[in-house]
């Protein structure tokens, strides 16, 4: 059965929520979180701080949400990993060009929850645990799959070295960017 089409307040609530949301995860991936303000979110997106809390109640409700799409955005991953794969190259390959189409089309999500990471590794709470939740939900997907077609011990070592690995070419290409390109950097990996 199919949802009810918005009427239109909704479908605008709804769609100044991810402009929020979205400015909030580039900002976050940028700046961090602790030096993102909500004044900051509003400004580049041509809002007041008056309507970015009229949708969210606070930065924390903010960053609570943006958790749910960064998790979100390991859907097509898990998705592929989930399917049979031949070999380790054959799985790799696939999921580089998964990488690549989120770098190209939503690199503040890879950015974001590498920058999340590490700002809140110091400070062990909730956030820290969801961040390395999302994290998991590659490993294990990713362990899954390697276990398939080539059982080891060291297959979860190989998944979180795998993701760090992304994350690091994520960051290579930004810092690089006119020097290599995302493609030249992952053929490297």
């Amino acid at each position: 059965m199919m949802a009810a089409p918005l009427n239109k307040k909704e479908a605008k609530r709804v769609a100044t929520r991810k402009r929020i949301l979205d400015t909030a995860i580039y900002l976050f991936a940028r700046l961090g979180y602790h030096k993102t303000t909500i004044q900051d979110i509003a400004y580049h997106i041509g809002m007041t701080t008056g309507a970015v809390f009229h949708h969210y109640s606070s930065k924390t409700d903010i960053l609570e949400e943006v958790l749910v799409v960064l998790n979100q955005s390991f859907d097509p991953y898990i998705a592929f990993l989930e399917e049979d794969h031949q070999d380790y190259d054959q799985m790799a390959n696939g999921v580089h060009d998964i990488f690549l189409d989120r770098f190209n089309n939503q690199p503040s999500t890879i950015i974001a929850l590498s920058s999340l990471t590490a700002e809140f590794s110091g400070i062990r709470g909730p956030i820290i645990t969801k961040c390395q939740a999302i994290y998991d939900r590659f490993v294990d997907a990713f362990e899954a799959a390697m276990n398939r077609f080539s059982p080891a011990q060291t297959n979860r070592a190989k998944a979180i070295c795998f993701i760090s690995g992304l994350q690091g070419v994520a960051l290579q290409a930004l810092l690089r960017d006119g020097e290599m390109t995302i493609e030249e950097l992952l053929s490297g990996f």
